[in-house]
């Protein structure tokens, strides 16, 4: 999976289409998960909550659908340079991640884009006094997304993503563990669609398939699994 994306952004970058200048590009709208450059913006945010979905299997034949805050802040650095930031807040459990990615037009319909990010999670569970759960990591999320800008004013993004897991340590009373071993973590797959929704707001629509040996929002449940596990998600935002 991670040739796949490397091959396909040197293929991009060789590309004489995708190597054109478009200097009289501007966005007609604002949008947090489409590869828009930012010419004349220096700041897009969306606020939203997301929904994910545990399987049966691994919470016993129970399926808890966790709601999650959403927050991000897209500031330009050059015109098709990007600082992207995230925040995921449950308040017990939460998660930022920032990185910088590269946008390029293609043409007048299609984008693209690639970029890194470095995630960092936290969290704390008070179960009885003097035996409560704390845990937090660090992984890194390569990716890289294609636009399609329709001729019905309607963004829609495919965004393909990895994950490597850096760090893991947990506290359980006095029991403590630290993991450094890196390891490929998994890869989600992210469909989105944004549009304008009333005056200068825009409203963003994606659903993901996370499909990772381990996930943040389950570290109370479990460290990791041996097998990668499917999470299914919703994300809806307002984009500002």
């Amino acid at each position: 999976m991670v040739r796949i994306i490397l091959y396909t952004v040197f293929f991009l970058l060789i590309s004489p289409a995708a190597c054109s200048q478009d200097s009289n590009f501007v966005a007609k709208h604002r949008a947090v998960y489409f590869p828009y450059p930012m010419y004349k913006e220096k700041w897009r945010t969306s606020l939203g909550f997301s929904f994910l979905t545990t399987p049966e299997d691994i919470t016993e034949e129970v399926r808890l659908r966790i709601p999650c805050g959403e927050l991000t802040v897209l500031r330009k650095i050059s015109e098709k340079v990007q600082a992207q930031g995230r925040v995921s807040f449950q308040f017990l459990q939460n998660h930022i991640a920032a990185g910088v990615h590269y946008v390029q037009p293609i043409n007048k319909k299609f984008y693209w884009s690639a970029g890194n990010d470095i995630g960092y999670w936290f969290g704390l569970l008070k179960i009885v006094e003097g035996f409560n759960s704390k845990a937090s990591g660090w992984l890194t999320y390569p990716s890289v997304s294609f636009g399609w800008m329709t001729r019905k004013d309607l963004l829609i993004t495919l965004k393909a993503q990895v994950s490597f897991n850096l760090y893991y340590q947990s506290e359980n009373g006095e029991n403590k563990f630290v993991s450094t071993q890196k390891y490929y973590n998994g890869e989600a797959f992210t469909l989105s669609i944004e549009q304008p929704f009333y005056q200068r707001k825009h409203l963003l629509l994606a659903f993901s398939a996370i499909s990772n040996k381990f996930y943040w929002q389950t570290w109370s449940l479990f460290y990791k699994t041996n097998r990668r596990v499917f999470y299914p998600q919703i994300t809806v935002g307002f984009i500002l």
